[in-house]
């Protein structure tokens, strides 16, 4: 079962973090310490009589901090508890290590035929190894980031919070990679900044003498508006990947120079957002793609913010190019060809869709609302819907000072032509309602 006493120690901290899930999550008392020590009839231990423990909470307790327990056995025990399966596969834990430090590179230079040879050896490497304990935790770790770095997925939600937990079991390189992976999911797709906070502190402590995690870290100086040192740590990243030339970290990175720039002082930016888009358009890959995509709706949202309409538009159309899935933020983009003036291009926003349209989401509230906009619903039926719809949407559930900034200027046009004044009033008093 164990290659070396680094496995034994990882492996008992990986079976307290599983019987910990399990306890919390069902409220089985089978996984409290007191019963998972127990002997039963489905898992004995040696001649110990069923119901009787098989060691002291205190040697659990030691075996689930990382000290080494000399019998194995022991190890099996809780771990076939688990509902896991045991086994031992020689040679396998040496490969992972060489595996580690060629994805490292692949992920650094975005190689992307070097990141798919990869997936390859470790596929064949874990052909049977992965539906076994620990083994099949550094198999899903290497899946997670094959499939963002290839495929632009991210784990769901319970498997990113288990991984914030397990990363441990692999190199300090694959610790890192994974890191970053999770920042992006919690920080951007979550907004999670709970966990955003612990991941980036991590970041900073990482010492595989690469620049890697630069980007993520200069995201969260930038939330917290430490400006100065944002950009000292852009600088540094740019220094390093121009040196590497690695163009997709470069133009993530001009991205951020541009944003810390942007948010201290609005001028003489555009040169950057631009080198960014420039750089990921030559990438290749779904994750440049995502990015680059990401990017033309950003920098648009950023002009728009400084009402910069036609520079806004520019790139919101090269946004919906890619005939993105609907997020409650483009309606921004009806918002900027308002302010224009100019008539909504019917056919363009059609484009957008809803990634599953049987989803009874807080997308979808807002999504009937872009659809009646694009379909040029009367005032009055708007201004219903969003007393109505978006009424409780926004009191009950979702909050986003960019959402409600947009209905709080959507709303007084359509009173203009409806003449039903008080809603106005109502809108404002309710948003001022704080959600539990």
């Amino acid at each position: 079962m164990f290659a070396n006493n680094k496995m034994r120690e990882n492996s008992g901290r990986l079976i307290k973090i599983y019987r910990e899930r399990m306890h919390q999550g069902s409220k089985d008392k089978r996984f409290s310490c007191n019963e998972f020590i127990l002997a039963t009839k489905d898992h004995p231990f040696y001649e110990i009589v069923e119901g009787e423990p098989v060691c002291s909470r205190a040697t659990l307790n030691r075996l689930e901090r990382g000290q080494i327990i000399k019998d194995d056995e022991l190890y099996v025990f809780f771990i076939e508890k688990l509902g896991f399966k045991v086994d031992d596969f020689p040679g396998v834990m040496s490969q992972v290590d060489l595996i580690s430090d060629e994805l490292f590179e692949a992920v650094e230079l975005y190689d992307i035929k070097k990141i798919k040879e990869i997936d390859h050896k470790i596929e064949i490497l874990f052909t049977r190894a992965k539906h076994y304990f620990y083994y099949g935790d550094i198999y899903e770790i290497f899946k997670i980031i094959i499939q963002y770095y290839l495929f632009a997925e991210y784990p769901n939600s319970a498997t990113a919070e288990r991984m914030f937990y397990t990363s441990f079991l692999l190199s300090s390189k694959i610790d890192e990679i994974l890191k970053n992976i999770l920042f992006d999911y919690f920080f951007f797709r979550e907004m999670n900044m709970s966990y955003s906070e612990k991941i980036s502190e991590q970041l900073i402590d990482y010492k595989n003498g690469s620049q890697i995690s630069t980007v993520y870290i200069v995201f969260w100086l930038i939330y917290k508006e430490r400006l100065l040192d944002a950009l000292r740590y852009t600088e540094q990243g740019i220094v390093y990947f121009t040196k590497l030339n690695s163009i997709y970290y470069l133009g993530i990175l001009y991205y951020t120079k541009a944003l810390a720039l942007h948010t201290g002082n609005k001028d003489n930016v555009k040169n950057y957002f631009d080198k960014s888009i420039e750089y990921l358009s030559k990438c290749g890959g779904r994750l440049a793609e995502k990015k680059l995509k990401e990017n033309y709706f950003n920098v648009g949202y950023h002009y728009y913010f400084d009402k910069d309409y036609l520079l806004a538009k520019e790139y919101f159309e090269k946004f919906l190019s890619y005939k993105p899935k609907f997020t409650a933020h483009i309606l921004h983009i009806l918002e900027c060809f308002e302010e224009l003036n100019l008539p909504i291009d019917t056919a363009l926003f059609r484009q957008i869709h809803l990634e599953d349209p049987n989803d009874n989401s807080t997308c979808k509230i807002f999504y009937e609302y872009f659809s009646m906009k694009i379909n040029n619903a009367p005032a009055k039926d708007l201004q219903n819907y969003i007393m109505t719809d978006i009424h409780r949407l926004l009191i009950n559930q979702y909050r986003s000072e960019s959402i409600l900034s947009y209905f709080k200027s959507e709303l007084p046009k359509l009173v203009k032509i409806t003449k039903k004044y008080k809603d106005i009033d109502s809108f404002n008093d309710f948003t001022s309602h704080k959600i539990a």
